[in-house]
């Protein structure tokens, strides 16, 4: 779906049955590269909010990392904080966890 549409932000569960949310964004990612596409930002869904995990998200290339469950008002926000990003893609700081 992402090769065949145009999207502002993905939100990547990182724990999916038939293929990860890591492998998906690495492939997500390398074919940005290999297209010269711009960066879109990938936020990584997970229930995992420990140090390693926000960092194996940005290691394979999210942008954000969101903790479940989600509480409407930070994603909210993270979201307008992408759309108002030139840079469409990486946060002012590294990761952010919600």
């Amino acid at each position: 779906m992402f090769k065949a549409n145009r999207y502002d932000m993905v939100l990547m569960d990182m724990e999916m049955p038939v293929r990860d949310g890591y492998s998906a964004t690495c492939e997500i990612r390398k074919w940005e590269v290999e297209t010269g596409r711009k960066e879109v930002p990938i936020i990584a869904l997970t229930a995992h909010a420990m140090k390693e995990y926000v960092q194996k998200s940005m290691d394979a290339g999210c942008s954000g990392h969101v903790n479940k469950p989600i509480k409407k008002q930070p994603l909210l926000d993270l979201a307008r904080e992408y759309a108002g990003n030139p840079k469409n893609g990486k946060l002012k700081g590294s990761a952010q966890s919600i």
